[in-house]
């Protein structure tokens, strides 16, 4: 999201005084740091959010606002106080709904059937200020991670590209969100990858698409990791067969059964041998009626 929301700034002839990037420790710090510089920006180093010398040198550039777009970090109230209109956050849901750090997941995987982008200030909470603007979108039968990762970063580079144009005509509307408790979008951790083949076909169709490309549902077979990429589900009885185990074995298909239903993955990583499609993987491994994903 930062790379499209700055190359789309810089297209509409935003002025930015300035660029702050991830820590120096970050695996994305060299990367984005060459990105900006590349386009001729005033790029910031820092080390520590409340550092005097930063945030003396932030007043000095005399910031109307802010923008942040995936900033990993908690921002300090010192810091956020300093641009005269605060910091305007993009976050890939309808807030607020799915607040965390990781909406384009579990809209998915939650069955959802819309999300969207929220343009909202910053507070000292996580994705709790008041909302600027909304916008709606569908979330399509197939839909993965990335296509919807897609969608919405572009979607939000364009509404802020509006809100900041409309921001130097005049004054930002600022509505409160509603308060209570609201299902969360937070970050999934390695433990989290794996499929529950106790769980409906149909839901572990919308895990495989939720994780899909960048973090990958899992499972092992024979005591190996693999990783499905993509998978057709068979809404049927399958109350007859040990949920993960094979349950028939085609040219090009083979189906897993689950709590409801059967899993047939279309495209496969076994260990670091291949990634392939079903018929690699039969003609490669022969898997038996009865052998069953862990």
């Amino acid at each position: 999201m930062a790379y499209i929301c700055l190359d789309g700034l810089l297209t509409a002839g935003i002025n930015i005084v300035g660029v702050m990037g991830p820590k120096k420790t970050h695996n994305t710090y060299d990367n984005f740091k060459d990105f900006a510089k590349s386009r001729g920006m005033n790029f910031i180093e820092w080390d520590n959010l409340k550092d005097p010398k930063l945030l003396d040198y932030l007043k000095s550039l005399n910031i109307d606002a802010a923008v942040v777009a995936s900033f990993n970090y908690k921002i300090p109230k010192v810091l956020l106080d300093i641009p005269k209109a605060g910091f305007i956050n993009i976050h890939p849901s309808l807030l607020p709904k799915y607040r965390g750090g990781n909406p384009y997941s579990t809209v998915i995987i939650n069955g959802e059937q819309e999300t969207g982008v929220t343009l909202h200030f910053m507070d000292e909470g996580f994705d709790t200020g008041d909302i600027i603007t909304q916008k709606k979108v569908n979330i399509a039968p197939f839909e993965t991670m990335g296509t919807l990762f897609n969608r919405l970063n572009l979607l939000g580079m364009q509404m802020l590209v509006s809100v900041l144009t409309d921001f130097e005509k005049g004054e930002l509307p600022r509505y409160k969100q509603p308060e209570g408790e609201f299902v969360t979008g937070q970050s999934l951790k390695d433990a989290d990858l794996y499929i529950n083949y106790n769980k409906s076909a149909i839901e572990i169709d919308r895990f495989i698409r939720g994780l899909n490309p960048f973090l990958i549902a899992s499972t092992t077979f024979r005591g190996n990791m693999i990783k499905i990429f993509m998978a057709n589900y068979i809404d049927k009885d399958s109350s007859k067969y040990e949920p993960g185990a094979i349950s028939k074995v085609e040219t090009d298909r083979f189906y897993i059964a689950t709590g409801k239903g059967f899993i047939c993955p279309t495209a496969i990583q076994f260990g670091s041998f291949f990634v392939g499609n079903a018929q690699d993987f039969i003609k490669i491994l022969a898997p038996k009626v009865g052998e069953v994903f862990r």
